[in-house]
């Protein structure tokens, strides 16, 4: 748990920026007095200027170094349903859980100290059903929201063309979602940014259905998600955000991180995996025969490294050292047949590789 630290931290601030940002937004456009009110009259428009706002913070935290070495989740509700997965160990889900309550919770008390009256006509940005709605209803609201976020964030994190944009894509659904479904709910989402608020203001009333929609959304998306695609539903991360500045602390993970100098291949071991490098730069290289390593290949995002071995089932013909901080993504025999199916961009560069190794290997007996 000690080595885990600096994740739990970075947890803890960026939760804490998203509520900063997030319930700055709130108090900016709904407070008593504010110029927002009058320039932009339109409850709905300002609706969707809220969701933008906040949506835009938490992306932009997910974006940043702390969301980087957290993964970003700035959610109990997400951390609770990658530890159903399997994917977070639980001392990791339960203090991602405590830090992403004590962050809103620094959040929210650094708006009430800044907006003061301001931010006190809004209740700090409470959530709370709609006056038009049960709190049945908003307890279904949230939950069908929150399983549609969720969903969206596994399906992101496993398709390799679209885990980078997890970040957006999920922003992009929260400003939706606050701009359609506020009214009912208050579009929460987000059992912490519930929390922080009830907890200031001393006002739990129908905190729970902020609590128990939520989770059991984001848990049933897991289910639903896993059901639909398989053993592939149980791959990816539970980071929403990969580079190969930060080492990922998650179960299962298929990124890994090497520096320069690493060598992720040896020449003459057994293939039992294959990398699409994402990030970063490596040589391919063979032994000479005067001892000496011949780079035959550099390559970078995008292209393969180790194919042959995997698709052969051969030993390796050949080492793959980094030569620049280098993101790569783990094909096994599990996932192979699902990447060359699934993802025609990723099997056009496979073959378009192959291809120019066979060209070469032409090209050489000719000559």
């Amino acid at each position: 748990m000690k080595n885990h630290l600096p994740e739990y931290l970075a947890e803890f601030f960026g939760t804490a920026i998203m509520m900063i940002v997030g319930i700055g937004a709130v108090t900016f456009m709904w407070s008593d007095g504010s110029v927002m009110r009058e320039l932009i009259p339109s409850e709905p428009l300002r609706r969707l200027c809220t969701g933008l706002l906040f949506a835009g913070g938490g992306t932009a935290v997910v974006l940043s170094p702390l969301g980087q070495r957290s993964g970003g989740h700035l959610n109990p509700a997400v951390t609770v349903a990658f530890w159903v997965k399997g994917q977070v160990t639980t001392i990791d889900a339960l203090a991602y859980v405590v830090a992403q309550m004590l962050g809103a919770v620094l959040g929210v008390w650094v708006i009430a100290m800044v907006g003061g009256a301001a931010a006190q006509s809004v209740q700090l940005g409470i959530t709370l059903p709609g006056g038009a709605y049960s709190a049945g209803v908003a307890l279904i609201a949230e939950f069908v929201i929150t399983f549609a976020l969720m969903f969206t964030i596994l399906y992101c994190v496993n398709e390799p063309r679209q885990a980078a944009r997890t970040p957006y894509f999920a922003g992009l659904l929260v400003a939706l979602l606050v701009f359609v479904e506020a009214p009912i709910s208050g579009t929460s989402l987000n059992p912490a940014r519930s929390f922080a608020p009830a907890l200031l203001t001393t006002v739990f009333d129908h905190f729970w259905l902020y609590v128990v929609g939520p989770v059991a959304g984001a848990v049933l998306a897991v289910f639903v998600y896993g059901r639909t695609f398989g053993a592939h539903g149980r791959a990816g991360c539970a980071k929403l955000f990969h580079t190969e500045r930060y080492r990922c602390i998650f179960s299962d993970c298929s990124h890994s991180l090497f520096a320069a100098g690493a060598v992720v291949l040896r020449e003459g071991e057994s293939a039992d995996k294959a990398y699409v490098v994402e990030r970063g730069e490596v040589e391919v290289r063979r032994r000479g025969a005067n001892g000496e390593d011949v780079v035959l290949a550099t390559l970078g995002p995008g292209e393969w490294i180790g194919e042959m071995g995997l698709l052969l089932q051969l030993p390796r013909s050949a080492s793959v050292v980094v030569t620049r901080d280098a993101s790569l993504r783990v094909v096994t025999p599990d996932n192979f047949a699902h990447v060359i199916t699934e993802h025609p961009l990723e099997t056009q560069r496979l073959l378009k590789q192959l291809a120019e190794r066979l060209h070469e290997t032409d090209r050489r007996v000719i000559l």
